[in-house]
């Protein structure tokens, strides 16, 4: 089970995020922050990346003498790094995203989906029992 926090809009809306690492933010990278409506960071991260393969070109790659793309370079380093930070902080930027559109945390449950934690948190809506703030994470 992961421990999810569970946000509430005031029209009602419920968002879930896991704590800890995100995997398809790993994956994803920028798109999954700007699925998130995390827009400056998004855009921050594929400025970045953008402007790395510009400014640092990876050396070009050859087979018998014929181009087929680029071997590994730094910019494809820098990229990865991109990658893992978005990944390790991507979760927590996604809460604050939260909070700063009005979303308040309600509840901190543990769940096996997102979904699930909503779920719960409807099922039992006032159960400070588990109620942590994400400060004392």
């Amino acid at each position: 089970m992961k421990k999810y926090q569970v946000f509430k809009h005031p029209d009602n809306r419920l968002e879930a995020v896991k704590t800890g690492f995100s995997f398809p933010g790993l994956i994803f990278g920028f798109f999954w922050l700007f699925w998130h409506k995390m827009w400056m960071w998004g855009g921050i991260a594929a400025f970045v990346s953008l402007i790395a393969y510009f400014i640092l070109p990876s050396p070009a790659g050859y087979i018998y003498g014929v181009p087929y793309g680029h071997s590994f370079g730094l910019a494809d380093l820098i990229n990865i790094v991109i990658q893992v930070i978005i990944g390790v902080l991507g979760n927590e930027l996604r809460s604050s995203s939260l909070r700063e559109r009005g979303f308040d945390l309600v509840k901190i449950v543990k769940a096996a989906t997102p979904d699930d934690a909503k779920a719960k948190y409807l099922r039992e809506p006032g159960d400070p029992d588990e109620f942590t703030p994400s400060f004392m994470l």
